[in-house]
C-alpha cells in the first residue's frame, strides 16, 4: 500500500511538472511570436506632417534664442504630469515650444521603453495638450500610475534635419479608464 501512494504521488508530481512545463513553452511562444515590442523609431528628418493637435501659443511674442552656427537653441514648456485615457485612447499632457526656440521638436512619451505616443512636427511658438495614443497601446496598459518620460527630438528649421542630442524629462503618467 505504501508503494501505491508513492506512486500515485510520483504521478501527481510529474503531471504538475509537465503542466508548468506546457505553460512556460506557451508563455515563450508568445513573447517570441505574438507581443508586439517593436519600439517607434524616431526619424532622421523632421517629418513633414505638423502635429494636428498643436495650438499657437498665445502671447508668445519673444524674439529667437542666439544660436552658435551649426548649433541650435530651445526653450521647453512642459508639466511632468500625463494623464492617459484608456477609453478615449488619448493623453492629456502640457508641453510647449516657446516663440524663442530655434528648432522644430517631436514629442515622445516612453513608458517601460515603449513609445506609447509620438506627436507629428511641433514649431517653434506652438503648444499641445492633447495627443492619440499610438495603435494597440491600449491593449498593453492597464490602470495606474508609472515612471515614464517625455523623449523630445529637435530638427534643424530650415533643413529638417535631426540634431545630434535628444533631451529625456521625466515624468509620471496616470492611466485612467
Amino acid at each position: 500500500m505504501n508503494d501505491k501512494r508513492k506512486t500515485v504521488k510520483n504521478r501527481a508530481i510529474i503531471l504538475l511538472l509537465l503542466f508548468i512545463t506546457i505553460i512556460a513553452i506557451g508563455v515563450t511562444v508568445w513573447a517570441l511570436f505574438f507581443r508586439n515590442t517593436k519600439p517607434t523609431l524616431a526619424p532622421d528628418y523632421a517629418p513633414q506632417q505638423t502635429e494636428e493637435n498643436a495650438e499657437p501659443i498665445e502671447g508668445d511674442d519673444n524674439e529667437k534664442l542666439e544660436q552658435p552656427e551649426g548649433g541650435g537653441a530651445v526653450s521647453l514648456t512642459y508639466s511632468t504630469e500625463v494623464t492617459v485615457d484608456l477609453s478615449e485612447k488619448s493623453s492629456k499632457l502640457v508641453f510647449a515650444n516657446p516663440g524663442k526656440s530655434n528648432q522644430d521638436m517631436v514629442l515622445q512619451i516612453i513608458i517601460q521603453d515603449t513609445v506609447i505616443v509620438q506627436s507629428g512636427l511641433l514649431q517653434p511658438g506652438n503648444q499641445i495638450t492633447s495627443m492619440n495614443l499610438l495603435d494597440g497601446v491600449d491593449k498593453q496598459l492597464e490602470v495606474g500610475t508609472y515612471d515614464g518620460k517625455f523623449n523630445v527630438l529637435f530638427y534643424a528649421v530650415d533643413t529638417g534635419e535631426k540634431a545630434v542630442v535628444n533631451t529625456e524629462i521625466p515624468i509620471t503618467v496616470t492611466v485612467t479608464e
